[in-house]
């Protein structure tokens, strides 16, 4: 490497020895050379970018060793780009200038004129737009792999401080307590336990959650029943915190037991940025699609004759014996339950118009012809999924920064740099 490197050096001083009061070299990095004007040209961008902030220019020595450095590393970076087989496609380039000229007011065109009457070169503005996507894409692919984030670590995040005051929901709680008497023994704290069981039968039956609170709580009188009206996590005792995180909103938990009694509580409402309520359906389909051994008037054909037969015969049967959806075929032709915006826009459409346990009449999709029949729908609260993935991606860029330093000293450490110019 060492005598390649050498071999280079001596070329390039032969290549540029006539126009060496022009430029030189200034730093060979790897395979790769820094020219002196290169140098001087991002000292000046250094120095413009200093005034334009209003901003103390540092000492001269200090500048110059931190923007060599710089260049020096985005030489790596642009190498290791090379060598991974970065590419940025024209189309992401232009949709990128594009939104760059569009936050100035201006259209690509004109952003191009503007550059050019403040001296600046498009080319090398585009040019340098590049690198910076190139650079980026280095950076992640070095760190990404090191970066691992435990279910645990998200939990600590979410109950931090830090974690609620990014997430900031709040909840709305009713509940009813059953209290049983200091000192009761086994036999009687069971017996308000069956009572506090049959509560929640009750409700599950039909009981308003208020009318059973006016019916049986023993906080009835209490303001606002004994409910927690708009509390943040911190502020809710453990005993709830930790049913209503997988609970969904208007759900009523199971009997809870404390040193009070026996509570039953019902996640009334919730409220804040990361809350969000999806849409979702459950379906049963079957597929028919067309062949090399069937053609579209017969897949057609054999779709209409299954629609007749799902009015009278099992559907999930005749799914099994005649979809060609492999993913639903032995589930009966059930598939999970999804939000809007998930399937083929044609299934989407029907799905939205069919009534529930109603047989769609046949419609093709990209995928060939369809009957499907909705069999549930219901509002899914995702606010939990929400609130971990923010709590991930807090997490992720705080670890990306931390370990990004560091990958960045390894690769510079491991770089072979000669820098041949100094400050003065």
């Amino acid at each position: 490497m060492k005598l390649k490197i050498l071999t280079f050096t001596l070329i390039s001083q032969i290549i540029f020895s006539d126009i060496d009061f022009i430029d030189r070299i200034a730093v060979i990095v790897d395979e790769g050379i820094i020219m002196e004007s290169e140098v001087n040209k991002a000292l000046e961008r250094a120095i413009s970018n200093f005034k334009l902030n209003n901003a103390q220019i540092p000492p001269k020595e200090f500048l110059f060793e931190r923007v060599i450095e710089g260049m020096i590393m985005d030489e790596i970076l642009l190498q290791k780009g090379e060598q991974f087989g970065v590419r940025i496609s024209d189309q992401e380039l232009n949709e990128t200038l594009n939104d760059i000229a569009n936050g100035e007011g201006l259209t690509v065109k004109e952003f191009k004129e503007k550059l050019e009457k403040e001296g600046e070169s498009f080319k090398e503005f585009r040019e340098s737009v590049k690198n910076e996507y190139v650079k980026r894409r280095v950076q992640s692919g070095l760190v990404r792999p090191k970066i691992v984030i435990s279910e645990q670590e998200i939990k600590n995040y979410i109950d931090s401080s830090e974690g609620e005051n990014l997430i900031s929901t709040e909840f709305k709680i009713d509940q009813i307590l059953i209290k049983v008497p200091p000192s009761s023994d086994e036999k009687t704290i069971k017996e308000y336990e069956s009572k506090a069981i049959e509560i929640a039968n009750e409700l599950k039956d039909g009981l308003s959650f208020k009318e059973a609170i006016m019916k049986y709580s023993d906080l009835k009188d209490e303001e606002g029943f004994g409910g927690l009206y708009w509390k943040k996590r911190s502020e809710i005792p453990s005993l709830f915190e930790k049913e209503i995180v997988s609970m969904e909103k208007g759900e009523v938990s199971n009997p809870l037991k404390s040193g009070a009694g026996f509570h039953l509580i019902k996640l009334t409402d919730l409220r804040g940025d990361t809350i969000q309520i999806e849409q979702q359906s459950l379906v049963q389909h079957i597929l028919i699609e067309t062949s090399e051994i069937r053609s579209p008037k017969q897949a057609k054909d054999l779709i209409n004759k299954l629609y007749e037969r799902a009015k009278e015969e099992d559907f999930a049967i005749l799914a099994r014996v005649y979809s060609d959806d492999p993913g639903s075929r032995m589930n009966g032709g059930k598939l999970d339950w999804a939000p809007e915006g998930v399937y083929d826009k044609a299934f989407e459409k029907v799905m939205k118009e069919a009534l529930i346990n109603e047989i769609s009449k046949p419609f093709e999709s990209a995928f060939g012809w369809h009957i499907l029949k909705v069999l549930e729908r219901r509002e899914k609260n995702i606010t939990n999924d929400i609130v971990k993935d923010k709590a991930y991606g807090a997490l992720f860029n705080r670890k990306f920064q931390e370990q990004l330093q560091n990958t960045l000293e390894e690769i510079r450490a491991e770089a072979f740099v000669d820098i041949k110019i100094s400050s003065i």
